[in-house]
């Protein structure tokens, strides 16, 4: 564990928010949460290295998807896939934080794409090579040094609160994308009503595999900093699927846990998210969701 400064602006001056635990795997340990008093990002602090964090990243990560995806897994796939191309058709583009590569194997299969990964964690690189064939860097994005100028579009799917430095990583997107390339992330808004509803149990805050969280204005402003233009910032995942399980993470810790496991059930039916299905849709187009997409381009600009 270390003591960090805000990795946006570098301030010192924080707000303990939150002491948060592993809920969604159980794993020991906990962190601490703060808020930067001047930008407003949020982030761990004392931040677990590298090493330390690996533990928590083991190869039943649900995040690392050995069999082909579910129906609403590969639903929620083909959007990112739709959404990319409605920007940009074909070309060459780096999935970062690519998991074992459905992504990229959905991508190749839709166009004219040139398909690059960086994962770190060795068991989901292996298994996108092994399984589709990908190029995957076994890297960081910052570790891969990859060409100046390179891409057409890089992706950030639920990714970036993930790293250490997510500045350093949002000024290499910009180097290796060519000029009017497209940058695309989403990722979890700790300013969601979820997240005010359900404090430390809201299943978006992930300790201590989310290393930062970023309020819309935060991240849209750092953006502009770093010479995007945000194109579009908008609610692009929700299912409801957090929110049953953040309520069944809550219901846990009050020593609830029959009523709990129901809600984590809930979480995980299929037919739960059939029937809740335009709760779902409805909150999605009134900006009610936990998840963002923000969606910018390095100039000069089409």
């Amino acid at each position: 564990m270390r003591p960090v400064n805000c990795n946006f602006c570098g301030s010192s001056s924080a707000n303990l928010l939150y002491m948060v635990r592993d809920l969604q795997l159980g794993l020991p340990g906990e962190f601490t949460l703060v808020k930067c008093e001047n930008c407003g990002l949020l982030f761990l602090n004392p931040q677990p290295t590298w090493e330390e964090l690996q533990t928590y990243y083991p190869e039943w990560y649900d995040s690392f998807l050995r069999e082909y995806p579910s129906l609403i897994q590969r639903y929620g796939i083909l959007r990112r896939c739709r959404v990319v191309s409605k920007y940009q058709q074909g070309g060459r583009l780096l999935d970062v934080g690519c998991s074992t590569g459905i992504f990229l194997n959905e991508m190749r299969r839709s166009g004219d794409w040139d398909i690059y990964g960086v994962e770190p964690v060795a068991f989901p690189a292996r298994i996108a090579r092994e399984r589709f064939g990908l190029r995957v860097f076994q890297q960081t994005l910052i570790e891969a040094k990859l060409p100046e100028n390179y891409f057409d579009v890089v992706t950030w799917w639920d990714a970036l609160e993930h790293t250490p430095n997510p500045k350093e990583c949002l000024q290499e997107t910009y180097r290796i994308l060519k000029p009017g390339g497209w940058v695309f992330i989403q990722t979890p808004d700790p300013n969601s009503w979820e997240a005010k509803l359900f404090g430390p149990y809201w299943r978006g805050f992930e300790a201590p595999r989310h290393l930062h969280l970023f309020p819309v204005p935060t991240l849209t402003n750092q953006l502009g900093l770093l010479g995007f233009r945000v194109r579009s910032v908008r609610n692009f995942a929700g299912n409801l699927s957090t929110a049953f399980r953040s309520l069944g993470y809550w219901l846990d810790s009050q020593g609830l846990q029959v009523i709990g496991s129901f809600a984590h059930i809930l979480a995980r039916s299929v037919l739960c998210r059939v029937v809740i299905f335009p709760i779902a849709f409805l909150l999605r187009h009134t900006g009610q969701t936990f998840s963002v997409l923000y969606i910018a381009q390095k100039g000069p600009y089409g």
